[in-house]
C-alpha cells in the first residue's frame, strides 16, 4: 500500500514543481495574473481587472497579453480593449488586436488538444513613471454578448 501512495503525490505534486521551475527560471516576469472565464463564455459587460504596485520609476517593461482559448473560439482574430489606470487617475486605453488562427485555419500558441496558449507582445519599452498602484482593465471587443472559447485572460510585465 505505502509504494501506490508515492508515485501517486509524485504525480499530483508535479505540474507544482513544473509552475515553481517555471518562476523560478523567468526573474524578469514581475507581475502576471490571469483571469479564467466558465463553459457559458465571457460577457461582454465583464470587465477583467487586476493591480500592480510599481514603486521603481526607472526601469523599463515589456507587456504582454496572455490569451487562452479552445475550439470553440469561432473567430481567427481577437480584439480587446486594455485600460491602463495610473494612481494619478489618468486613464491610457489599447485596442488590441491578435491572431489566434493562420489563415488556414489551425491555431497559434502552444499547448496539446482543445487548448491553446498565446502570449502577445503588445507594448515594448514602458515604465510607469509614478509610484504607486496601476489598475489595468481588459474588455473584449468581439460584439458577442457571450464570447464562446476564451478560456483565460490575462497580463504579464515583465522587466528589460
Amino acid at each position: 500500500m505505502p509504494g501506490k501512495i508515492k508515485p501517486r503525490l509524485l504525480h499530483l505534486a508535479s505540474p507544482v514543481i513544473m509552475v515553481i521551475f517555471f518562476i523560478a527560471c523567468n526573474p524578469a516576469v514581475v507581475f502576471e495574473k490571469n483571469q479564467s472565464f466558465d463553459n457559458n463564455g465571457w460577457h461582454y459587460l465583464d470587465v477583467v481587472s487586476f493591480s500592480h504596485n510599481f514603486s521603481d520609476t526607472t526601469v523599463i517593461y515589456d507587456i504582454f497579453l496572455n490569451v487562452r482559448n479552445n475550439r470553440d473560439y469561432p473567430y481567427s482574430n481577437f480584439i480587446v480593449f486594455l485600460e491602463t489606470e495610473f494612481p494619478d487617475g489618468r486613464i491610457f486605453r489599447d485596442t488590441i488586436e491578435t491572431m489566434l488562427a493562420d489563415r488556414q485555419g489551425n491555431w497559434t500558441g502552444d499547448g496539446f488538444g482543445n487548448i491553446k496558449t498565446n502570449s502577445f507582445h503588445f507594448r515594448r519599452n514602458v515604465w510607469f513613471p509614478l509610484e504607486g498602484d496601476y489598475l489595468f482593465r481588459i474588455e473584449h471587443a468581439m460584439r458577442e454578448e457571450y464570447l464562446k472559447g476564451i478560456t483565460d485572460i490575462g497580463i504579464r510585465v515583465e522587466r528589460k
